[in-house]
């Protein structure tokens, strides 16, 4: 793994078969997976006893939940070296999922966890997946929901500083594009819902060299952001451009 790595968990809602479920995941892993050292996926299902209606667990599960998940962690990085990845949550199921390059007696591994949870039912399972398609295509979101996560990050920031999310304030905003008439285009666009071109400029992007920089006043609660981002970041999924992200000061006054 490279030095550059940094462990980034988040988590987002969705559909599991038809029931409602919430993916938990390292993003950062997407930049560097799959590794060829960890070429096995394993997963451990644990079937909650009391879930509610929804599917979800309630009262005391989770933080049982929370143990069960830190001590097969601990487990399996410990004797298999194996990488935690993911969890989901749907139908009254949590999974847990790593890759490893070692299974050596993994199903003992696991046992020899839950067996400190004995009011718990669980299943395991293992399967090659060289190319980790269990993570880039189960637990890995499509581009709309990352960009609604990291907004989310954004957004968690400027609360922790206090932000007063009904003030709209000055917020910039970056596009990059990969020819001259592409930005043009883009800004044509936009142009007409109050945006202001702060600099138009070259990058050091080889495949996006034309840069975009443009600002409008906005709220920051999550649907003001999120409704004006999510344009601005569909607009140039259209043209093969690269929304690559906002910033605005905290507004706590």
């Amino acid at each position: 793994m490279s030095n550059a790595y940094q462990p980034d968990w988040d988590l987002y809602t969705c559909h599991i078969d038809d029931h409602p479920a919430i993916i938990g995941l390292d993003l950062d892993l997407r930049r560097f997976a799959p590794l060829n050292s960890k070429p096995h996926a394993i997963y451990v299902s644990v079937y909650l006893n009391t879930p509610r209606a929804d599917g979800f667990p309630q009262g005391d599960e989770f933080q049982v939940l929370g143990e069960i998940e830190d001590s097969l962690v601990k487990g399996l990085e410990t004797h298999l070296n194996a990488h935690f990845v993911g969890r989901t949550i749907s139908n009254g199921v949590r999974d847990f999922y790593f890759y490893t390059g070692d299974t050596t007696l993994y199903d003992k591994h696991i046992a020899d966890v839950m067996i400190a949870f004995p009011e718990y039912q669980y299943d395991f399972g293992l399967k090659d997946d060289r190319t980790w398609e269990l993570y880039f295509d189960f637990l890995l979101p499509d581009k709309v929901e990352i960009q609604r996560i990291q907004n989310r990050k954004v957004l968690r920031t400027l609360k922790q500083h206090g932000d007063i999310e009904e003030k709209a304030r000055h917020i910039d905003h970056w596009i990059y594009f990969a020819t001259e008439e592409h930005r043009e285009l883009y800004w044509q666009k936009i142009s007409k819902e109050g945006f202001v071109v702060q600099q138009r400029s070259l990058s050091g992007n080889a495949e996006r060299p034309y840069s975009l920089h443009v600002s409008r006043h906005d709220r920051t609660d999550e649907a003001s952001i999120n409704a004006v981002v999510l344009m601005l970041f569909e607009l140039a999924q259209a043209i093969n451009a690269d929304y690559n992200g906002w910033e605005t000061v905290v507004v706590n006054r």
